[in-house]
C-alpha cells in the first residue's frame, strides 16, 4: 500500500473514531477486526482484545460519548513497525500511538500503545509543542 493511502486511512479512522461516526468506522473496518491496547498498568487501556466489528464499533461510540468534552488531538501521521498509524494526545495529555494493520483497503487490526515506558522516544521526538507533522514512531 502506498504511504499516502495508509495516511489517508489513518486520518479517516482517527476522525471517525473520535467523533463516534459509526457509519464511517464500519466502512473502514473488516468484519473480524481486532483491537489491542497497552497501557503498561500505568494509564487506562483495554485489558483484553476487542474482537469483531460490532464490539469495536460499540467501544468507539461509547468512548466518543464519554470523552466528547475532552477531544483528542491528532499530532502526526507515522509508520509504526511498517504499519500506517498516528500519534495523538488523549484527555489528560496522555500520549498515544496507534498502528493500523490494513488488508484490502480496510483496517483488520488496531494496535494502541499508551504505555509511557514504551513512548519515551516518541515524546522526545515530538518536542515540547508536540504538534509538528511528519516522521515515524
Amino acid at each position: 500500500m502506498p504511504p499516502e493511502e495508509g495516511e489517508r486511512i489513518a486520518r479517516a479512522f482517527f476522525a471517525a473514531s473520535r467523533s463516534g461516526d459509526v457509519a464511517t468506522l464500519r466502512s473502514l473496518l473488516t468484519r473480524d477486526v481486532e483491537m489491542r491496547s497497552d497501557g503498561g498498568g500505568k494509564v487506562i487501556a483495554f485489558l483484553n482484545p476487542i474482537l469483531g466489528i460490532e464490539r469495536v464499533l460499540r467501544s468507539f461510540a461509547g468512548l466518543a460519548r464519554k470523552y466528547a468534552a475532552e477531544p483528542a488531538t491528532f499530532l502526526r501521521a507515522v509508520r509504526v513497525d511498517g504499519l500506517p498509524g498516528f500519534v495523538n494526545r488523549e484527555r489528560g495529555g496522555v500520549l498515544q500511538v496507534t498502528a493500523l494493520a490494513i488488508e484490502d483497503g480496510r483496517i483488520a487490526g488496531i494496535y494502541v500503545i499508551r504505555n509511557p515506558d514504551k513512548l519515551g522516544h516518541v515524546a522526545g521526538a515530538m518536542g515540547p509543542a508536540g504538534a509538528d507533522e511528519g516522521g515515524a514512531a
